[in-house]
């Protein structure tokens, strides 16, 4: 099992999961540009960052993985799989649209999408955003933007969440992950690199995909989500997940346990 976390995270989001999957080898990179890693600069483009999870299966020797992804991971599953369909066994997505779905969404407003992700437009703004959230204030503020998306109080792991945003102490530890942003928003913008992106979505997945949705997301809207598999290309099951938020590594990981275990046959 190949796990890719979301913004602003790190492996250690999949810890709880890892702990209780027993039976498989699960592999949780930290992804490219996040506090630990390198972080070369103008390479967190979607196109570099799937080829580095091709790269990290060709290395580790992983014979078709299972790949499960959580929000930033999501994006980056579903371009994966329509661009490597053949090195992977099955993708789940967790609280993670289509990409396509969710542009769509956002250039007409559906569900009134743009204004649920607000942050998008301010992260294009350089060196400012990455700056202000590593202050003392600013990382009280982003420890709030994760607890208050949990969909049932009291219930995410708070000393997990301490820890992830505690490895955000200068304006570089950040400036990786939003340059996620930059970057994605500059494809779609330049010509030639959305076309590249929109020819691979022409290749459909091929995989069986599951969506495990935390219905309480009040960022990414369930009926806009359920749209993605037009955008695939292929059928998707859909699980969701009733009083559970948007961070569902954090907040119901033995959910996640159960689907893996579901996914490979095992449970």
């Amino acid at each position: 099992v190949l796990c890719l976390h979301g913004f602003p995270e790190g492996w250690m989001s999949w810890r709880a999961v890892m702990e209780q999957v027993d039976d498989c080898r699960v592999v949780a990179p930290t992804l490219r540009g996040y506090p630990g890693t390198d972080a070369p600069k103008g390479r967190s483009d979607v196109m570099t960052l799937t080829d580095d999870v091709k790269a990290l299966i060709e290395v580790l020797g992983l014979d078709r993985p299972l790949l499960v992804t959580h929000d930033w991971g999501g994006g980056l599953g579903w371009i994966f799989a329509h661009r490597y369909s053949d090195l992977i066994s099955g993708l789940v997505v967790i609280n993670c649209t289509h990409t396509k779905t969710l542009v769509r969404a956002a250039l007409t407003f559906d569900h009134l999408q743009p204004l649920r992700i607000p942050w998008v437009l301010p992260f294009q703004i350089p060196w400012l955003p990455e700056f202000l959230l590593t202050t003392r204030l600013g990382r009280r503020f982003l420890r709030w933007s994760f607890t208050v998306r949990e969909g049932r109080p009291g219930t995410m792991d708070r000393r997990l969440v301490d820890e992830i945003v505690g490895r955000f102490r200068h304006a570089a530890d950040l400036r990786g992950p939003i340059d996620y942003y930059r970057a994605f928003v500059a494809t779609l913008l330049v010509p030639g690199r959305r076309r590249e992106l929109y020819r691979i979505y022409e290749t459909p997945v091929t995989v069986p995909v599951t969506m495990l949705w935390g219905m309480q997301d009040g960022a990414l809207p369930a009926p806009v989500a359920r749209k993605s598999g037009r955008d695939a290309g292929c059928e998707v099951e859909w699980r969701p997940l009733p009083h559970v938020g948007h961070f569902v590594d954090l907040e119901a990981p033995d959910e996640i346990t159960a689907e893996i275990g579901r996914a490979l046959g095992t449970a």
